[in-house]
């Protein structure tokens, strides 16, 4: 274990320093949510998010997608009333966050999973929308809606060569446009491809390979840093693991990536956690924990970084 926090930490530093450095060309400067000098609290297994603010005890949230500055948050709930799956937004004013509400594209199909690029200019996201009209699809796509001047746009199809008849799921993208996401049924398993974005078309979904893929367990909800260095993913029943699903990380050393490796009793407990999301600045792990009791709904929890290599 003390071997993987070195690892661990110098790879955060090193993409942290790589973060600062891009950062520079963008239009939004970042606020880091800690300083290295500082010491962090390590509740074990992270503490609840935004608890009666975002985190709800009659219902369910997953995915959370930040924006730069922290102070926009995109998430998807389930409840037992329409819209029943859809995705929320919701804005933090004076350090608490406000009422979410369903954003304008979502609401009306079975809608999860938003992921917002590096720019903040385009949401990425899971729908059982129609592609053309007609019926909502049995299975779900991958889509994107991009911003304009009063919001959000219409909703595009990521294509054929990205979807297929299984379930594409788990979108999450990088500086120069590639899509990590996760393919699969729920009868068999799930994992983790990419495609590179090539003018306005994508390339042929790429197995991730043996590194983070295994043939026995589910391999889902990659979260990779906008340049494409840090993975960090979700694994169902993987051999070694501390609970139902165990969050993991591998880095990509010069176009390999490295064997995955469980980030630890820090984050992962007895139960299931899943939907990992790191701020810009990468100080802070946010994810999803669950249990299997269909009567207790999954809420959202956060973890500063430092706490995975004490």
């Amino acid at each position: 274990m003390r071997r993987f926090a070195r690892q661990w930490s110098m790879n955060i530093l090193l993409a942290v320093s790589a973060v600062a450095v891009s950062g520079a060309a963008g239009a939004q400067e970042l606020e880091p949510e800690f300083e290295f000098g500082s010491r962090p609290r390590c509740e074990p297994g992270g503490s609840l998010f935004a608890p009666g603010e975002i985190s709800l005890e009659e219902r369910s949230e997953y995915r959370l997608a930040l924006s730069a500055d922290g102070k926009t948050a995109y998430y998807h709930v389930d409840t037992d009333t329409p819209p029943y799956q859809a995705i929320y937004v919701t804005q933090r004013k004076n350090g608490h966050w406000g009422p979410g509400e369903v954003v304008s594209f979502s609401g009306t199909y079975k809608d999860s999973d938003p992921f917002l690029s590096p720019d903040g200019q385009s949401l990425f996201y899971s729908s059982t929308r129609p592609v053309n009209g007609g019926a909502e699809r049995p299975d779900t796509d991958l889509w994107v809606v991009h911003r304009v001047r009063d919001g959000w746009g219409t909703p595009e199809h990521l294509g054929p060569l990205v979807n297929s008849p299984r379930e594409e799921l788990y979108p999450s993208v990088t500086r120069d446009g590639t899509v990590y996401f996760a393919s699969g049924t729920f009868e068999t398993d799930f994992e983790m491809y990419r495609v590179r974005r090539q003018g306005h078309h994508y390339t042929a979904p790429e197995n991730l390979g043996p590194a983070v893929n295994t043939p026995d367990s589910w391999e889902y909800n990659p979260w990779v840093s906008p340049d494409g260095r840090v993975l960090v993913f979700a694994s169902l029943n993987r051999p070694g693991g501390y609970g139902l699903g165990d969050l993991y990380v591998s880095f990509n050393v010069a176009g390999t990536w490295t064997p995955a490796a469980n980030l630890g009793p820090a984050v992962n407990t007895e139960k299931d956690e899943f939907h990992p999301t790191l701020s810009r600045d990468l100080g802070q792990l946010y994810f999803v924990r669950q249990t299997w009791d269909p009567f207790v709904p999954s809420d959202l929890y956060h973890l500063d970084t430092r706490c995975l290599w004490r």
